[in-house]
């Protein structure tokens, strides 16, 4: 494929990326991107949307098919084998830094392999423009393989969410579903990563030291 339609396919992605709602970007690290294996962080990763999509939704994340709206994207880093996500998604909670406190969370709680808090990077967005370049700047290399369609979900349930988040006994519900699928510790831990990498992004802008380390 040439340079010229790699440029305008990539350039057409962030425009579709931008037309969307989203206000979180964050980065899901292994702790050896080099030794993961596609099949098992593909596994890891699907059983943790499902997961975020449960403690957001309950039951109604099987029955409606009720998801978390993401857009997710795989990396291979500068030099090709350090496998990564990042991701773009609509904060389901009113408290953005909050939710994504619980991402980082539930992401290091997951499994041996899945990083430590430190590690990722989950943040509110400040620059839509610049992430949405950011996200998409391996598809010179990777071409459509780096946009992870079996995680992708869309705004098909949007309209149920609305219902629900209006719904006091639901919000009630999904705030017992946070409290028992990250602890009061986790989450202040990773708030505390949280404020230590806003620090760092302000003081330079660089998001290339996300995948560093």
């Amino acid at each position: 494929m040439g340079f010229e339609q790699r440029k305008q396919e990539r350039q057409a992605l962030v425009q579709h990326l931008l037309a969307q709602d989203w206000n979180v970007f964050g980065t899901l690290k292994f702790v050896n991107g080099r030794t993961i294996g596609r099949e098992t962080a593909d596994k890891l990763l699907r059983s943790y949307w499902n997961k975020i999509d449960r403690v957001m939704f309950g039951k109604a994340a099987e029955r409606q098919n009720m998801r978390v709206q993401r857009w997710c994207f795989a990396h291979e880093g500068s030099d090709h084998e350090n496998f990564h996500v990042h991701f773009v998604m609509p904060s389901p909670l009113q408290d953005t830094e909050h939710m994504c406190c619980l991402l980082n969370a539930l992401w290091a709680q997951h499994h041996a392999q899945t990083a430590p808090l430190a590690k990722n990077w989950i943040m509110p967005v400040q620059d839509r423009e610049f992430v949405a370049s950011y996200v998409t700047h391996e598809y010179w290399r990777m071409g459509s393989d780096t946009i992870l369609d079996n995680l992708c979900r869309g705004a098909e349930q949007s309209n149920l969410l609305t219902q629900h988040s209006l719904n006091e006994h639901y919000a009630q519900q999904q705030a017992y579903r946070i409290q028992r699928a990250a602890s009061p510790l986790w989450l202040h831990q990773a708030q505390q990563a949280l404020h230590t990498q806003q620090a760092r992004y302000e003081a330079c802008g660089d998001l290339q030291m996300m995948e560093r380390g």
